[in-house]
């Protein structure tokens, strides 16, 4: 039996605990509680994590992981990474620039002891104003490839799926290259 790690990571409001709900089929843990942060529209946010356990065929196992996605709760980051085999991180094509809204989340996965396998989702590109949907697409043209990035709506679980299954094969081919070595 296998068991993976897999952290979410993003904004506040990028949808990670939606995706973790949408995976774990309702049946996550969820730490969210009243938002009182003045700046962000919404109702609820999380403050410690959602966790969700979802048994794989063959007998391995999911645990996913989702952080809280403000920088004021960015010393659980590196806790939560601590074993991933692989994360995770949403870019809200609605809340502005992408780059901008990554680079903490892609630097705390840097800072992670391990080389770890990334996939970005882009979020609520149906939500983006026509300019925040440009500079979201013109950020995704001029993207290195570095990462993969795939769009995703958190609330439907077969685009979900397929996220998972990019980072679960990029999770693969790191083991196949580690075991050439």
């Amino acid at each position: 039996m296998r068991e993976y790690k897999i952290v979410v990571l993003g904004e506040m409001g990028a949808g990670k605990s939606t995706l973790v709900q949408a995976l774990a089929q309702g049946r996550a843990v969820s730490t969210e509680v009243r938002n009182t942060d003045p700046g962000a529209d919404k109702p609820f946010t999380t403050v410690a994590m959602d966790y969700g356990d979802i048994d794989l065929p063959g007998g391995d196992r999911l645990r996913l992981y989702g952080t809280p996605g403000q920088t004021r709760f960015d010393f659980l980051w590196p806790i939560l990474l601590e074993g991933a085999s692989g994360a995770i991180v949403l870019v809200n094509a609605h809340a502005g620039l992408p780059q901008q809204q990554v680079q903490p989340y892609l630097d705390a996965v840097e800072r992670h002891p391990a080389p770890l396998p990334v996939v970005m989702g882009v979020t609520r590109m149906d939500d983006a104003a026509p300019a925040q949907r440009a500079a979201c697409e013109q950020w995704l043209e001029h993207d290195d490839g570095a990462l993969p990035i795939v769009m995703v709506d958190p609330r439907d679980p077969m685009q979900v799926l397929t996220v998972m299954d990019v980072l679960m094969s990029q999770i693969e081919c790191q083991t196949l290259v580690a075991c050439d070595e």
